[in-house]
């Protein structure tokens, strides 16, 4: 994928291009969508206003309180909607593809994803301790993520070896290691990190080590310390 296809107001704007011909209300709500990502990019949430994304939009203030309630609701839902993008525009994963490297495909993705759009991930995880409808889309994308993994391995048979608890939390802890050390890298809060900002494969690889190894436990088809899947 190129750089333009992880960049999410890159793909609201084709959305909204082959919108043309669609209804004006549907048209409206993607140019508002588009605004609010753009700023998030630029600007902290508390600096935003309704009215600032209504001019960004090129709508009228009145307008934007036709679709959503606040700046609030329009947050919440490019958010929401930024999720489903993540895991659309995720390509295929080879059905004959390791187990290893079918985490490291799932993290290389997440990762371009998490870094071409860091405004809106700063954001999320920023206001999830202070603002219910947005800290629900972020408790919806885990819980959902959790039972992909689960469904993953009870096809793969290994699930059984599992107490059901136990691996529900450990892959908890695994996503918030994941948010957390992107954040760090990308958000630049970390200088100790800088370094890695430009190897997102290296990022991606050693993610999926950690997964690999508290998933699998070296129960898994193949050893996270052969390189051959990370070129």
């Amino acid at each position: 994928m190129s750089v333009e296809e992880f960049d999410y107001v890159s793909y609201l704007e084709k959305r909204l291009a082959a919108a043309h011909g669609e209804k004006k209300i549907i048209r409206t709500e993607i140019q508002i969508e588009i605004a609010t990502a753009k700023l998030l990019r630029e600007k902290n949430y508390h600096a935003i206003t309704v009215n600032l994304i209504a001019n960004t939009a090129g709508v009228a203030h009145g307008t934007f309180y036709r679709y959503f309630t606040d700046k609030r609701s329009v947050v919440a839902k490019t958010i929401a909607d930024y999720f489903r993008f993540v895991r659309a525009s995720r390509l295929p994963i080879p059905r004959d593809a390791s187990q290893f490297e079918a985490i490291r495909q799932a993290n290389l993705h997440y990762v371009e994803c998490f870094r071409r759009n860091v405004g809106l991930m700063r954001c999320h995880f920023r206001l999830k301790d202070e603002d219910e409808v947005i800290a629900e889309v972020g408790r919806h994308a885990d819980a959902a993520m959790v039972d992909r993994v689960i469904d993953r391995l009870r096809r793969e048979g290994e699930f059984d070896r599992w107490d059901p608890a136990r691996l529900r939390l450990t892959i908890f802890c695994l996503i918030g290691m994941v948010d957390e050390l992107l954040l760090k890298i990308y958000s630049q809060t970390q200088p100790a990190l800088a370094e890695f900002e430009d190897a997102p494969q290296l990022v991606a690889t050693t993610l999926s080590q950690m997964w690999f190894s508290a998933i699998y436990g070296g129960h898994g088809s193949q050893d996270p310390g052969d390189t051959s899947s990370r070129v």
